[in-house]
């Protein structure tokens, strides 16, 4: 009778420290998944659904393409450690005209900045915008590239198929 106890509470702790053993697993996951974020990060290209997109947003990823290329951050993400987002952004600053050559873009000189507090869990950035609604996008890092989903982002006159490339700085 002894032996059966004994074996039952043997085979009890195997499983309970199995179960322990996924749930420290799945939350080491989830550091990992964190920690890849941290870190600041500029916005460098705007992908476009080419059938989806219209006027505004196509002249808006050319403007983000000559921006990026003078070094000219636009939009700027700081992931903190303690959970902390600060945004950086500049969208409402553009001044975009044409000239001869092309497109004249100056690099804007003022930016709106918030502060909010983010999640980044299972490939998927939530966080609080300005006005307290929540905002959720599908993101993906692979070493110093983000990729998130524009679509999922909610961004007044990007509602659109496409994708939004910073890189870590």
């Amino acid at each position: 009778m002894k032996k059966l106890i004994f074996s039952l509470m043997a085979v009890g702790t195997l499983f309970a420290s199995c179960s322990k053993d996924a749930v420290v697993e799945k939350l080491i996951d989830g550091l990992t998944d964190s920690n890849k974020i941290v870190g600041v990060w500029e916005l460098s290209e705007f992908n476009v659904d080419a059938e989806a997109a219209g006027t505004y947003t196509n002249l808006a990823e050319d403007a983000l393409e000559k921006l990026s290329e003078e070094g000219c951050a636009i939009v700027t993400f700081e992931f903190k450690e303690d959970a902390e987002l600060v945004t950086e952004n500049a969208v409402n600053y553009l001044d975009i005209s044409a000239g001869l050559t092309g497109l004249i873009v100056p690099c804007p000189t003022e930016k709106d900045t918030e502060t909010t507090t983010y999640t980044y869990i299972d490939g998927v950035i939530k966080f609080k915008d300005k006005n307290g609604d929540d905002i959720s996008a599908n993101a993906s890092i692979d070493g110093d590239v983000m990729t998130v989903d524009a679509e999922g982002l909610d961004l007044p006159n990007f509602n659109v198929k496409g994708e939004l490339i910073f890189n870590k700085k």
